[in-house]
């Protein structure tokens, strides 16, 4: 995600992805010369896609694989609106009251829906590990049976082994079949090793499921102190939009302050949790692929 100033030039990036190779020197030689409309997206390269989102002062221009999406593109503008608030300061010349009240509501509104669609996503991620941590301790139940069942053949295997070599003192005289029960001794080996070998990678594997059991207790309960503090920031936001019994105009621009503080710092609070989400989200997914 580059950041534009007004005149159109670079004032920082954020990056969501690690994986972008896209810099703003691609973004720059691919603009054609009237430049982007909001919401205009171009090609950079055969995959990426470039999508314009311009504020009052700032601009964002964020870089996708694909098409974005309509709602991601109304996020992006109310975090556009919420970063020109913060960084930009008292406009001069703007009204004493402070900013527009039906402004602050249409945003708080929004971060609030952004901020349920979040929630909603966090309180079906502990499900979702559930159903795995479930399906981890059956895998984890089949890999104990292997490793039992190879337990008892490599026992037989050692039995077979110590049966050979009683035929074998028992057979040392005959010149005729020792060869062939020299092959069969090597033989004999190589099957030990390879059970033994197997027996070694069901352990190790029944080991990392018992450390991916653990790391899903952990997020879960991560997933709970993020929701509590969820229902805490709504109470707060609630209890901010409460009328007082009086009207008084510097304690009304004090609390529209203080409002316009409180969502800049929850919709930056909803971006970060919303990317950490979404990088547990990819996480899961690869750890759960084989």
């Amino acid at each position: 995600m580059f950041i534009l100033d007004a005149q159109g030039g670079y004032a920082g990036e954020l990056v969501l992805d690690e994986d972008c190779v896209v810099e703003f020197g691609d973004f720059l030689a691919a603009v054609p010369e009237r430049g982007l409309e909001d919401r205009q997206s171009i090609f950079i390269g055969e995959y990426n896609k470039a999508t314009a989102l311009h504020g009052e002062g700032l601009s964002l221009i964020a870089i996708s694989k694909g098409d974005v999406q309509p709602s991601e593109v109304t996020w992006g503008k109310i975090a556009l609106t919420v970063a020109e608030a913060h960084l930009s300061g008292p406009v001069q010349g703007a009204s004493a009251q402070g900013p527009d009240k039906g402004v602050l509501e249409s945003l708080a509104g929004a971060l609030e829906k952004r901020e349920a669609e979040i929630a909603e996503r966090e309180r079906a991620f502990p499900e979702k590990e559930a159903v795995a941590a479930k399906a981890h301790e059956e895998r984890g139940r089949a890999l104990q049976a292997q490793v039992e069942d190879l337990t008892r053949r490599l026992a037989d295997a050692e039995a077979q082994r110590a049966h050979s070599r009683q035929e074998l003192e028992r057979l040392a005289s005959t010149p005729a079949a020792g060869a062939g029960l020299e092959a069969e001794r090597r033989q004999l080996e190589k099957d030990k090793k390879a059970v033994q070998r197997q027996a070694l990678q069901l352990l190790d594997r029944e080991e990392k499921v018992r450390a991916r059991e653990s790391h899903l207790a952990e997020e879960a309960g991560k997933v709970d102190a993020a929701r509590k503090e969820n229902e805490a920031l709504l109470a707060t936001l609630e209890t901010a939009k409460k009328p007082a019994d009086g009207y008084d105009v510097e304690s009304a621009k004090r609390e529209m302050s203080m409002r316009v503080k409180i969502l800049q710092q929850k919709a930056l609070d909803l971006l970060d949790r919303e990317e950490k989400l979404r990088k547990r989200q990819e996480e899961f997914e690869k750890a759960h692929q084989g």
